[in-house]
């Protein structure tokens, strides 16, 4: 069964999608590089109904799905608020920086399985960040991750074993970050640590050693 295309979506509490254009472009390339029907704005038209048909008060995450064919299914669930204080730790294994796959969000992901099922029974963990093989800092399962140094933001650069998310293109392209290669070594001696996704936002968490 060939994998499915994944868009995770922040429809606001105002039944806005803020980062809508950077997920429908995100999505096209995607279609492109891995040879699925792209249906053009007919996608745009299937998030903004998904988005105004929701009665239920306050922001959501829709989920959009998108087959090799083109064709398409959304889901969408309440989107409950963070606890005022998000954890993270290292994960035990570590991502191949060379898998091409790492590169685009899809239904295959195995590397991340463990720690998917892991994450809901450690409510207090927002993730888990990996290293690849060379120690260097990658992602989490959910998260794209920056490092304060020195008074600037730093992220991992997508050749490190990234996904190229869309609020972690929002902030490159405002300048409120950097791409560095990063290490072990940087995530200690960092002054503040930051996950983003496009749920979420940008947010800080706390490495917890233990």
């Amino acid at each position: 069964m060939q994998p499915e295309l994944i868009e995770t979506i922040l429809v606001d509490a105002e039944q806005r999608v803020p980062l809508l254009d950077r997920h429908l472009k995100r999505l096209e390339a995607s279609c492109k590089d891995l040879g699925y029907v792209w249906a053009g704005r007919a996608v745009e038209g299937d998030i903004m109904i998904a988005a105004t048909s929701l009665v239920t008060p306050g922001a959501h995450r829709l989920r959009l799905l998108v087959a090799r064919d083109g064709s398409r299914q959304i889901q969408t669930a309440m989107l409950p608020p963070l606890p005022a204080v998000q954890e993270v730790m290292l994960a035990p294994e570590t991502l191949r920086s060379t898998e091409p796959l790492l590169r685009y969000k899809t239904t295959h992901r195995p590397w991340y399985t463990k720690t998917i099922e892991w994450l809901p029974s450690h409510p207090h963990i927002f993730d888990l960040l990996y290293l690849n093989e060379r120690g260097e800092l990658c992602e989490g399962s959910r998260s794209n991750v920056y490092l304060r140094l020195d008074g600037d933001w730093y992220t991992p650069p997508v050749d490190s074993g990234c996904l190229p998310g869309v609020q972690r293109a929002e902030l490159l392209e405002t300048g409120n970050v950097e791409e560095r290669v990063l290490t072990l070594a940087d995530l200690h001696a960092a002054d503040e640590i930051r996950l983003s996704n496009a749920l979420r936002g940008w947010f800080p968490v706390v490495l917890r050693e233990t």
